[in-house]
């Protein structure tokens, strides 16, 4: 087994993985769309989302916790919007299906909005913005588990919230601008790593049970558990405190699947908009915009210790375009997590590519 990042196909990657969710007896073309998602995730460059994340996927299809076939229950169907609730079907199939369908309702309304309720975990939201920006359109994603509880409320001590990460894609005459991030101070899995590593983290981004400001990453698993603080901290988490609620009445609130119904940890709730910039001022002025925007943002002088500024997106992007080339790096340790995997199944991991 390698012992540094070993690199690998994408299409080599996407084909073991659909391999493996067959061999559990998932339905192939949802196999299909959720391996895409996850290698989607190591392309651009988020590891904790991608093959590394992939066993607990697997234990979670063997646990019947993700659903191998079966179609979405259609709670609400207007023009310009629609609420489908799954009964944890994979998360990545379904936001293909809802994303083909967002975007031919978007350019005939304008505006497309949809509802996603008790899908399984979708994965990287980064992954699902591209499909938009490629046509022209803007996206706002956002999701959560109403099942989980590791955010405290600003102020507070107990958990309320989760990390709520919401997702934006903006097109460009160039490359799109892609946004990402969590209302907290960072994911769950960004915890959870610093914890199997048994690294400290940088800062004090967490409470323990007491409320304590704590840098000790063992604290959000617990007992009793800690919690992640929202984004902006002890000062400014305010900020994030309210972004996180703006999550929860978009995905949870209008989807009707949330935390009122005391749900397990296995099912997620969507709320995605797609908007056509040609039914507002038009696509040449949006673009005018943005690419001016962008351009002032390359522009501005790098403060000290910076390269260079960058817009959101444009590592990812990069990483994307590296890893396409050239191999997609897969850590040793995310090899090992698969192993048990392999033995079971009796599916061969691919050959490494050699540069």
């Amino acid at each position: 087994m390698p012992v540094s990042d070993a690199r690998f196909r994408a299409e080599d990657l996407r084909a073991f993985a659909a391999q493996m969710l067959g061999a559990l007896g998932m339905d192939a073309d949802m196999a299909r769309a959720m391996s895409a998602r996850v290698i989607d995730a190591d392309l651009l460059g988020y590891p904790t989302h991608g093959l590394a994340f992939f066993p607990a996927y697997l234990e979670r299809i063997e646990k019947r916790m993700i659903a191998l076939s079966g179609s979405w229950e259609v709670v609400s169907d207007r023009p310009g919007a629609f609420a489908w609730k799954c009964e944890r079907l994979p998360g990545a199939w379904v936001m293909e299906k809802a994303t083909a369908e967002l975007i031919v309702r978007a350019r005939a309304q304008g505006v497309a909005t949809a509802t996603i309720a008790k899908c399984s975990h979708i994965g990287c939201l980064q992954t699902y913005l591209p499909p938009f920006t490629e046509q022209g359109l803007l996206v706002f994603l956002a999701c959560t588990n109403p099942g989980i509880y590791s955010v405290a409320p600003f102020g507070g001590a107990d958990a309320v919230l989760t990390s709520n990460p919401m997702a934006y894609g903006f097109p460009t005459s160039g490359a799109p601008v892609l946004i990402d991030q969590s209302t907290s101070l960072a994911s769950n899995a960004f915890f959870n790593g610093f914890a199997a590593r048994k690294e400290k983290l940088p800062a004090k981004w967490l409470l323990d049970a007491h409320g304590n400001p704590t840098d000790d990453p063992t604290a959000l698993g617990a007992k009793p558990a800690g919690t992640i603080l929202p984004l902006g901290g002890l000062e400014f988490g305010y900020k994030g405190f309210g972004y996180g609620i703006a999550v929860e009445a978009l995905s949870l609130a209008l989807s009707g699947y949330g935390r009122a119904q005391k749900p397990d940890a296995f099912g997620q709730s969507v709320f995605i908009q797609a908007i056509d910039p040609d039914a507002f001022a038009g696509r040449e002025a949006f673009l005018r915009e943005m690419d001016h925007l962008v351009a002032a943002c390359h522009a501005s002088r790098p403060r000290r210790g910076v390269e260079r500024v960058r817009v959101p997106g444009e590592r990812a992007l990069a990483a994307k375009a590296d890893q396409e080339k050239n191999g997609v790096r897969i850590a040793p340790a995310t090899l090992q997590k698969l192993d048990p995997w392999l033995k079971k199944l009796g599916v061969a991991f691919p050959q490494e590519e050699k540069p």
